[in-house]
């Protein structure tokens, strides 16, 4: 395996469970950022190196997609590597697999880096030119058999889900974080349906960023049983995020 491939052990507390009494999709995606973050620092081009230069790692797409989800105390690792790479994106990979080595889930994501003073993606070629150097060539790549699907436009008039992020909804770009964000998108679903229904695939978009005690309503249409698509819309209109959910 490259050495740029790193695996991260995790065990599930009862505080990251969700009332299905499995591991909570919040609680995987902020794992696979604590994976991203520990796979990013030692390499140079993590956390605080970045803000000593001004900038951050934001998220521009996350999708999820998980076979089952792990119940309390079970082990579990996420692997993580860089597939590719272009001037103002790159692309992070994770697999999530249990205590025997199996994978149970595949996640895929793209990232900007923003300028912390313009809010504007910076070239992450000229800004951290060793950053190259980290991503795996294809035929080193573990395999991942996850595709995007095409986005679903939705055309609902009135929103199933208003609120305006709190304190704790704000991370320390000062921005709405963006596992809070996919927990809002949870929280537009029916709990009766999630509770029978663990979510089998999710795929954000991040478009804008939603600010403290901004509105924010999601609107929502449902395009088959178990499929749901989602937009996350400020109240002049403007499309902050993107989800679609499948069952």
């Amino acid at each position: 395996m490259s050495p740029m491939i790193k695996d991260f052990a995790f065990s599930v507390e009862s505080f990251h469970l969700d009332c299905t009494e499995h591991l909570s999709l919040s609680t995987l995606g902020n794992q696979m950022l604590n994976a991203a973050v520990r796979h990013a620092e030692p390499l140079g081009f993590g956390h605080k190196k970045l803000n000593d230069l001004g900038v951050t790692w934001v998220f521009s797409r996350l999708l999820i997609q998980m076979e089952r989800y792990p119940r309390e105390f079970e082990r579990y690792v996420i692997r993580t590597w860089i597939p590719s790479a272009s001037r103002y994106f790159t692309n992070r990979n994770f697999v999530v697999l249990d205590a025997d080595e199996k994978p149970i889930g595949y996640a895929a994501s793209v990232w900007a880096m923003m300028d912390l003073t313009t809010r504007q993606p910076v070239n992450i070629e000229q800004l951290v030119p060793e950053y190259a150097q980290a991503v795996v060539p294809p035929e080193e790549q573990p395999p991942f058999p996850l595709a995007r699907t095409n986005r679903v436009r939705v055309t609902a008039e009135e929103p199933v889900y208003t609120f305006a992020p709190q304190f704790f909804d704000i991370d320390y770009n000062g921005h709405l974080n963006s596992i809070r964000t996919i927990e809002h998108f949870l929280n537009a679903l029916p709990a009766g349906v999630l509770r029978e229904h663990p979510v089998r695939r999710m795929e954000v978009a991040y478009s804008a960023e939603g600010h403290y005690r901004e509105p924010l309503r999601i609107f929502m249409n449902q395009s088959e049983e178990g499929e749901y698509a989602m937009e996350m819309r400020k109240e002049t209109g403007a499309i902050a995020c993107y989800c679609k959910v499948l069952l």
